[in-house]
């Protein structure tokens, strides 16, 4: 058996990291208020942060076709204006034990995956072995027999770490909250949208992607996964 875990992760920013800090010190002494303010600007730093890693960077990185990088960037554009809204509405509704418990799952996220100087911590998730061997899969097949041989496999594997992503980062931690009927239905309703669009994303992007665009994304997927010890 591994003794390896694997993770989908980026490296957090140092204002995401402050921004974390700060908002756990206010639990001991401010506000409500102040409180639910830090928190929607933590939740709100915090999904930027996740989509322009996984998403918006990636396309500057390959050097991503116009048509390419009109998709992703009008993608991510409604997908944050979505996390937005809906942050907005769930923070205010949320109780004092609901943000200590959003403080802990933050925290819990922020690993220290390897030795930096340029990240303080690293954002993280847990991926499948079964997961991270399809992704390798059909990165080595790509490399050896073209773009061609792998775009549906290479989008589903794809699409199922937006779900990871999306579980770990967005419907997991609102579930923990006691937000009631209809604010369940509200997160559930924009977690759906989001992860509609991000796989639309996906779906479009990939396909129209050249060799060597291609090339350079197998190389970014690769990037994002990081070996940690169990």
């Amino acid at each position: 058996m591994s003794d390896t875990n694997w993770y989908l992760g980026f490296g957090a920013s140092e204002t995401l990291f402050a921004m974390n800090q700060s908002y756990r010190d206010s639990l001991a002494s401010a506000s409500e208020k102040e409180q639910s303010e830090k928190l929607l600007a933590l939740l709100i730093q915090f999904a930027d942060e996740c989509l322009d890693q996984y998403f918006i960077n990636p396309i500057e990185r390959v050097k991503l076709n116009a048509m390419g990088q009109k998709i992703v960037s009008g993608g991510v554009s409604a997908m944050k204006k979505t996390i937005h809204l809906t942050l907005k509405q769930v923070v205010k509704k949320m109780s004092k034990a609901d943000r200590t418990h959003m403080a802990d799952y933050i925290n819990s996220l922020l690993k220290p995956l390897r030795e930096s100087s340029r990240y303080p911590t690293y954002v993280a998730v847990e991926i499948t072995p079964q997961l991270r061997e399809r992704l390798n899969r059909a990165v080595e097949q790509g490399r050896e027999q073209g773009v061609d041989a792998i775009v549906k496999d290479y989008s589903d594997a794809l699409c199922e770490l937006v779900d990871v992503a999306l579980h770990s980062y967005m419907e997991k931690p609102l579930g923990m909250m006691k937000l009631g009927m209809v604010m369940n239905k509200i997160t559930s309703v924009a977690s759906d949208a989001i992860r509609g669009a991000a796989q639309t994303v996906i779906r479009k992007t990939i396909p129209s992607m050249s060799d060597r665009e291609m090339q350079g994304f197998f190389e970014f997927s690769e990037s994002i996964l990081y070996p940690h010890p169990a």
